[in-house]
């Protein structure tokens, strides 16, 4: 794209729309506020301290600190007259003194065609504006970028490639974007590598949280099911059978369900985590307590001459631990003693049982 152009190039056009405009009190100006929002209206007048809107039939006075650089340039191009070449000329010099640098061309552009420049100082004050112009914005551009704005990097790398790729040191345009296009790169990758390790650290989340609902559920069970266990206990001592059954059935329900949420986490546990071991050796300490309880119940059916109780209890008890040797022995006691009840079934003579 064409920087600005040389003094034969500025066509005569532009001074005859010059000469021609109506004066710029009559026109509304959008003001850009420091405040990133903007208001329209007609700039009546400017003092040092203010500048005075008409907004409709009413006026609103604005500090000069209120306004945007652009705003307060476009305050000043208002009163300016359109034909007078000093004061675009003016205008040009506070364009580029406000980081203005396409606004400046213009004005530069209208002040050699109203005769306030010369050919070579329009070319000299043109290529110090474009330099500045190619330097400021890639400071700009820069600036945007460390802070983490990219997207405002590359809108002022656009920018400067729109109006300056032809200005002096317009190289380092091409250097700013090829710049920007590899922190973009690189972010990108590091954006997906924090994305994995996000992923990995919900999963790791979600994986303690299981941990630690399925421990306290765990802890729970097995202490609820130790005092079903003692009041089952309790209650064979008293030869209460069904209370005891009550308790006992309890207990194992507990100790059961304790059992499954201990088997999730050896599962979801990592081999050689302490966590792991600790579970392990509490599977094992679970098992005991459960056939202790179910042996002693399949021991109080038997005592009880409960026999289809003390056989289903004698079962539950070799699902831990099948060759146990009291288990194996009452197992032997209960069979030889049904056996003779059910000889006794097909003889019709019951047997005396000492």
């Amino acid at each position: 794209m064409p920087c600005f152009p040389a003094p034969r190039c500025v066509p005569l056009m532009v001074l005859v729309l010059l000469l021609l405009a109506p004066p710029a009190r009559a026109e509304e100006v959008e003001i850009p506020l420091a405040s990133g929002k903007s208001v329209r209206g007609h700039v009546a007048a400017a003092t040092p301290e203010e500048v005075v809107l008409r907004i409709g039939e009413q006026e609103r006075r604005l500090p000069w600190s209120a306004l945007a650089p652009l705003g307060a340039w476009r305050c000043h191009r208002a009163l300016a007259p359109p034909a007078d070449g000093d004061a675009r000329l003016k205008l040009a010099v506070l364009a580029v003194d406000l980081g203005l640098f396409v606004e400046a061309r213009e004005e530069f552009e209208k002040a050699l065609a109203l005769g306030a420049l010369k050919a070579n100082e329009f070319a000299e004050r043109v290529a110090a504006a474009e330099r500045a112009a190619v330097e400021n914005g890639v400071a700009l551009a820069r600036q945007r970028a460390e802070s983490g704005d990219l997207e405002g990097a590359l809108e002022e790398a656009r920018r400067l490639r729109q109006h300056f790729s032809e200005a002096p040191g317009s190289a380092a345009i091409g250097r700013l974007i090829a710049d920007l296009v590899k922190r973009i790169q690189s972010l990108d990758a590091q954006a997906l590598a924090d994305q994995e390790e996000l992923a990995r650290i919900q999963v790791e989340s979600r994986r303690q949280k299981e941990v630690l609902e399925r421990r306290v559920r765990a802890t729970d069970r097995i202490s609820n099911g130790e005092r079903a266990a003692e009041e089952s206990a309790r209650y064979r001592e008293q030869g209460s059978v069904t209370r005891a059954r009550k308790h006992a059935e309890e207990a194992d329900g507990l100790f059961q369900d304790a059992r499954l949420q201990l088997g999730r986490l050896r599962r979801i546990l990592p081999e050689g985590d302490p966590e792991r071991r600790e579970v392990l050796a509490r599977l094992a300490e679970l098992d005991r307590q459960q056939f202790a309880l179910r042996f002693a119940m399949a021991r109080f059916f038997a005592e009880s001459r409960t026999w289809t109780q003390a056989e289903r209890w004698i079962q539950l008890s070799s699902y831990i631990d099948p060759v146990h040797p009291d288990l194996m022995a009452l197992r032997e006691e209960v069979a030889s003693v049904r056996i003779r009840y059910r000889l006794s079934d097909m003889t019709n003579a019951r047997p005396i049982v000492r």
